[in-house]
């Protein structure tokens, strides 16, 4: 086999293409795979004057009925010479990153540079765009050889390697959230980011051979941090792989040294410190998820006394979702498959699921840890404790037992305020703005009823 190295402009390939005197061998290639928006994103690519990764190819002559067929065939770089040879026949427009940027998903920094081609069709580009693309250079690998066993091995090599993960591609983008994850998830090849201890020492983690899931789990619980920390019942966002790479496009002028940043480390911090002391399994990555968020809320608002408590809520938090049965309904643990377990299996990174699992995570914590009280106990609820009531009685309403939205949400004090009821969560009570208790007889009715129940 011998390999020669050569560049050649677009024209000649499309002409080639065109001729079909390239082609792709079907026998071990796999077809046409790209979607089209990653095809339009190779283009954008071309015209931004970004290098494409060496094609392959095979310079093949054979004889067949005494007539010689001379071409050449892909071995590697099927999908992008396809890309390339279908715009300029103009099978597709390219993104307008102005107009249609909730597809393109470019990031922040490209949209401030000017971008002529996009929205355009080959045919409606200016003529001087048109011969930019077509004097473009690829740099090809051409094959000689009369073995095909050689070229299938060749081709095997070729794929052999292992493709960037979504995590492994987040960690090449620009911009802060880049730098806030690699700090905080760790990349330990790289010693200025050995990673928040908390992953290593209380989840167990290997940030350095795990093909950066302990980061994509660092870049979720970020994600929904600074949804919570934005708003108070702020519905809690999708965390999968495309809200991710959502999430790092969004914030590429994130600062990792700022205030956002370094209240999120902060709550590491603090798990660390409580949970550090290996008296229970590795936490998994929804026991970290909810245990973030809810020390987000407890450490602003609440006086310290719950950290005491802390880590003996969890561990009977654990223990009794260990126990749980998906079967047994009459099991007293049954809830904590059917509120909590089930939701980890079945879409676990939906905002919608990661919120019906924290409502019924709160309200077993708080069970665990009566001495959460919140910093001032005279002043109005604020806005952490009417969270974690709305949570712990899991959107339902406490005088007609149905759904509450956050909107339509008010806390009640059972106890009056005026007669000395204190501002804390046992003294607290979810409500609907309508149904909230007003009348002295509402009230005394309410705190009988509540009394009882409680």
């Amino acid at each position: 086999m011998k390999t020669c190295i050569e560049k050649r402009p677009i024209k000649e390939l499309v002409k080639l293409f065109d001729s079909r005197m390239m082609i792709a061998n079907p026998e071990y290639q796999r077809g046409i795979v790209w979607s089209e928006p990653q095809q339009k994103r190779l283009i954008d690519s071309l015209f931004r004057g970004f290098k494409l990764p060496l094609i392959y190819l095979h310079e093949r002559k054979e004889k067949v009925a005494g007539f010689t067929r001379e071409g050449l065939e892909i071995i590697d770089g099927q999908q992008r010479l396809t890309a390339i040879h279908r715009y300029v026949e103009g099978s597709f427009r390219l993104f307008d990153p102005q107009t249609e940027n909730d597809r393109a998903k470019f990031p922040r920094f490209l949209l401030e540079k000017p971008c002529p081609w996009g929205g355009c069709f080959f045919r409606d580009l200016p003529s001087q765009l048109q011969e930019q693309l077509l004097d473009t250079t690829l740099l090809l690998a051409m094959i000689h050889s009369e073995d095909t066993n050689e070229i299938r091995d060749l081709f095997v090599r070729l794929q052999a390697g292992s493709a960037l993960n979504a995590q492994e591609r987040r960690d090449a983008m620009p911009g802060g959230m880049t730098e806030f994850v690699l700090r905080l998830g760790g990349k330990p090849e790289m010693p200025r980011y050995p990673g928040h201890d908390f992953f290593k020492e209380v989840m167990g983690a290997r940030p350095g051979s795990d093909r950066g899931k302990t980061r994509q789990l660092a870049a979720q619980v970020t994600s929904l941090l600074l949804s919570q920390q934005s708003g108070v019942g702020a519905a809690l966002p999708d965390i999968n792989a495309s809200a991710i790479d959502h999430l790092y496009y969004e914030n590429l002028d994130f600062d990792p040294d700022g205030q956002e940043g370094r209240r999120i480390w902060e709550v590491f911090d603090l798990l660390y410190i409580l949970l550090r002391d290996g008296n229970r399994p590795r936490l998994r990555g929804h026991d970290t998820i909810h245990a973030a968020l809810l020390v987000n809320r407890l450490r602003e608002g609440f006086t310290p006394s719950w950290r005491e408590q802390f880590a003996s809520a969890l561990d009977a938090f654990l223990f009794n979702l260990k126990g749980a049965s998906r079967a047994d309904e009459a099991d007293d643990k049954y809830l904590y498959w059917s509120q909590y377990g089930t939701w980890t299996r079945v879409n676990s990174d939906r905002g919608e699921n990661i919120s019906q699992r924290h409502s019924f995570y709160v309200s077993e914590m708080l069970s665990e840890m009566p001495e959460t009280h919140p910093t001032d106990p005279i002043r109005q609820f604020s806005a952490e404790i009417r969270e974690l009531i709305y949570f712990r009685q899991r959107k339902k309403c406490a005088v007609c037992n149905s759904d509450v939205s956050w909107s339509e949400a008010e806390v009640h004090h059972v106890k009056e305020h005026h007669k000395g009821g204190r501002t804390t969560l046992e003294n607290a009570a979810l409500v609907h703005k309508s149904c909230h208790p007003r009348s002295r007889q509402e009230v005394s009715n309410f705190a009988e009823r509540w009394t009882k129940k409680t």
